[in-house]
């Protein structure tokens, strides 16, 4: 029950920090996704049930913000937490380098799936923000995987989901 809380809190309070605080950091009409880039990370060191939910719920967070289309970044975030978790299997998720290139690749994929949803249903975005935002989102993965990697070592982080 705490690793859920703990997860919950994290979602809220990331998705408060971004609407609130990472505006004020943008830079060319970009910001990172501090919400985006703790799902990623999370999914990494963590199976890949947990990376279904955590990937749902944070695109759903997401999702109540962005006014284009509901359920592009469920759907996305979803996909993205899934492949991280598959990256996570295959690598050793002590050393921090491969977990944040990942997230850099993984924060452009998602930017694409996105343009393309949007574009097919005649929405047209800037493509050119796509780049910068992964850019943002790797200096944040940065410190990001750090903190996720040691809050998954606690030993009431190890405890398995029951859904």
């Amino acid at each position: 029950m705490k690793k859920i809380l703990t997860v919950v809190f994290l979602c809220i309070l990331f998705l408060i920090l971004d609407n609130t605080l990472m505006p004020l950091l943008k830079i060319n009409g970009v910001y990172p996704s501090l919400l985006f880039t703790f799902a990623l990370c999370y999914s990494i060191v963590s199976d890949s049930k947990e990376a279904v939910v955590i990937g749902i719920v944070t695109g759903a967070l997401q999702d109540v913000y962005f006014f284009n289309g509901f359920g592009i970044n469920m759907l996305s975030n979803m996909l993205m937490c899934i492949i991280a978790t598959n990256i996570g299997k295959n690598i050793f998720v002590e050393k921090s380098f491969l977990p944040i290139i990942s997230s850099f690749v993984l924060s452009i994929v998602k930017g694409l799936i996105v343009f393309c949803l949007l574009l097919s249903v005649k929405q047209y975005t800037n493509l050119g923000v796509i780049f910068y935002s992964g850019v943002y989102n790797l200096i944040v993965s940065i410190f990001m995987y750090k903190f996720v990697y040691k809050l998954s070592q606690n030993e009431y982080m190890k405890t398995e989901w029951k859904f």
